[in-house]
This record gives C-alpha cells, sequence and structure tokens, in this order.
C-alpha cells in the first residue's frame, strides 16, 4: 500500500460521506462492485487510473490532494469551476460564456 492509496481511500470515503452517499450508492453510481469500495475506501487496494479518473471527476476533486499533500490544496471556487469546464462540450462553453459575460455587465452599471 502506498501513501497515495492510503490517502486516496481516506479521501474517498470523506467526500462519499460529504455527499450523503452511501458505500452502495457510489457502487451503483460508478458501477463497480460495493467490495470494491470497501476495499478502495480502506486503502486494499488502489484503483485503475481509469477508476480513479471516473471518481475525480464524477466528485470533482483534484489529484494534486492525493498527489502533493504536503503542498497548499487550497482548492478555490476558481480551481473547482476549471475543473468542471474541462467536461463542457462547446456549446456548454458558449452558454456559460454568455452567462458570465452578463453577470459582469450587470455589476458595471
Amino acid at each position: 500500500m502506498t501513501a497515495q492509496s492510503s490517502r486516496f481511500g481516506t479521501i474517498l470515503k470523506n467526500t462519499r460521506k460529504a455527499h450523503n452517499l452511501t458505500q452502495a450508492e457510489l457502487a451503483e453510481m460508478l458501477d463497480i462492485s460495493l467490495p470494491y469500495v470497501k476495499d478502495l475506501e480502506r486503502s486494499r487496494c488502489s484503483p485503475s487510473y481509469e477508476m480513479f479518473e471516473r471518481i475525480i471527476q464524477y466528485f470533482n476533486l483534484s489529484a494534486d490532494e492525493i498527489f502533493y499533500p504536503d503542498q497548499n490544496t487550497e482548492d478555490s471556487t476558481r480551481k473547482k469551476i476549471e475543473r468542471l469546464l474541462t467536461r463542457c462540450d462547446e456549446q456548454q462553453l458558449l452558454v456559460i460564456l454568455a452567462t458570465v459575460t452578463a453577470l459582469l455587465s450587470v455589476n458595471e452599471t
């Protein structure tokens, strides 16, 4: 077990609880088995790259928190938005752009 897998298990468990999800609900949402979720949270195994990516995207987590825990991991709103933007298609980005433009123009008047 590596320090990263141990951290990942703790972060996964805490994040799941913060979202008021049971282990069974998380397993269903990610289409994985309940024992696998339990093993991840207990750091008995490490996720594959694909599963790691699915989990951090699902919860909008920063991989830096897992891999670089000693660095300043302040997870600002700006960083959360940047991560979410990577999941948007062009049409969604245009809607977001128009929304931000409208919000900023209200403050200018």
